[in-house]
C-alpha cells in the first residue's frame, strides 16, 4: 500500500485524523526531499493553441515538493501563459504517481539563513498571488494527494476536479508540524468552504479524503482516476463559454481584497515567516521529525 510514497526514503508523512468518525490515513505533508538535477524541467507546459488551453503537468519527482527552484520555474511558466493572449485557460496537474503535490520543501526551511528562507518565502507569495489573480480559467486536475501547499495551490484555481481515490487526502495540514498557516492561506481556505470549517480544519490540521473534501465544497468534483484531466477539458469549454472580460471583472471582484492584504503586507509577512520558522524551537521541531524519518528508514 503506498509504495511508490514509502519508497522514498526522504518523504515526510503523518498520520492525521481525516475525518470526525476517528479515521486514520498516512499522507505527504511538507517534503523533504534530495535535490533534483536542476537541468531537468520541473514542469511541463502543454499549451494548445487552437483551444487556447494550456495544460502544466508538475513533473518534480518524487513528489513535487515546492523548492525554491521548483517555485521559480513554476511561476515563470504562469507568467509566460499569462502574457500569451492566446491563452485563456490553464489546466494544473500532476505526473507524480499518488500525488497532486506534497507542498512546502522542508529543506528549504531547516539550517537556512533568514536570507535563503525569505527568499524562499517571496516565491511561495508569487506562486500564491500569480495564481489567485490570474486572468486565466484555471482549474485543477488533482490527481492524487495535496496537503499543505499542494492544497494552496489548488484552492488559488477557479475549478477543483479530484480523483475519487480514497487513499488520496487534501487539506491544509500545518499545525500538525507545529508550523502556522499564515493569514493568506488562512484567507483563501475561508473564502473556499467558510469560516467555521476552516477555523476546524486549520486548528486541528485536518486531512480529507476525496469525499470529505467535497462534502465540505474543498473540491467541486469527484471523479475516476483516469477520468481527471478530460473532465477538466470539459469542465474548462463551459468556464471559456462566458466572455473573458465579464468573468476576468467578477473574478478580481471577489478575490481582490484577499490578494490586496498580501500585496501591501509582503515585507511584513516575510519577517513574520523569516522569524518564526528560524526559532530555536521549530527548528528543534523540523529536526526530530527528520530524524524519526531517519530511523523509520533504517
Amino acid at each position: 500500500k503506498n509504495n511508490a510514497l514509502k519508497s522514498n526514503s526522504s518523504l515526510l508523512s503523518q498520520r492525521s485524523s481525516c475525518s470526525s468518525h476517528g479515521r486514520v490515513c498516512v499522507s505527504p505533508v511538507l517534503v523533504a526531499q534530495q535535490r533534483n538535477n536542476s537541468t531537468s524541467p520541473k514542469i511541463d507546459v502543454e499549451f494548445d493553441q487552437s483551444t487556447g488551453v494550456a495544460v502544466m503537468r508538475m513533473q518534480s519527482p518524487p513528489v513535487n515538493s515546492l523548492s525554491l527552484d521548483f517555485l521559480t520555474e513554476f511561476c515563470i511558466g504562469v507568467e509566460k501563459l499569462e502574457m500569451d493572449k492566446g491563452c485563456r485557460g490553464l489546466i494544473i496537474t500532476s505526473n507524480q504517481p499518488k500525488v497532486f503535490s506534497a507542498g512546502l520543501d522542508i529543506m528549504e526551511m531547516y539550517g537556512k539563513s533568514p536570507e535563503r528562507c525569505g527568499e524562499f518565502w517571496r516565491a511561495v507569495q508569487e506562486m500564491w498571488l500569480k495564481l489567485y489573480s490570474s486572468n486565466m480559467v484555471t482549474i485543477a486536475a488533482i490527481n492524487g494527494s495535496s496537503p499543505a501547499g499542494g492544497c494552496l495551490m489548488s484552492m488559488t484555481c477557479d475549478y477543483r476536479i479530484m480523483a475519487d481515490n480514497p487513499r488520496y487526502s487534501i487539506g491544509l495540514n500545518e499545525t500538525q508540524l507545529g508550523i502556522v498557516a499564515p493569514f493568506w492561506f488562512k484567507d483563501t481556505m475561508v473564502n473556499t468552504v467558510g469560516h467555521r470549517t476552516t477555523e476546524m480544519a486549520l486548528e486541528l490540521g485536518l486531512l480529507y479524503n476525496p469525499s470529505e473534501a467535497l462534502k465540505i465544497g474543498l473540491v467541486d468534483q469527484l471523479v475516476p482516476e483516469d477520468q481527471v484531466l478530460t473532465t477538466a477539458a470539459q469542465a474548462m469549454t463551459k468556464w471559456l463559454a462566458i466572455p473573458d472580460h465579464a468573468r476576468q471583472i467578477t473574478k478580481s471582484m471577489m478575490r481582490k481584497p484577499t490578494v490586496d492584504k498580501l500585496t501591501s503586507n509582503r515585507e511584513a509577512d516575510i519577517q513574520n515567516f523569516v522569524s518564526f520558522i528560524t526559532k530555536d524551537s521549530i527548528q528543534k521541531s523540523l529536526r526530530m521529525y527528520l530524524e524519526m524519518l531517519k530511523k523509520r528508514r533504517a
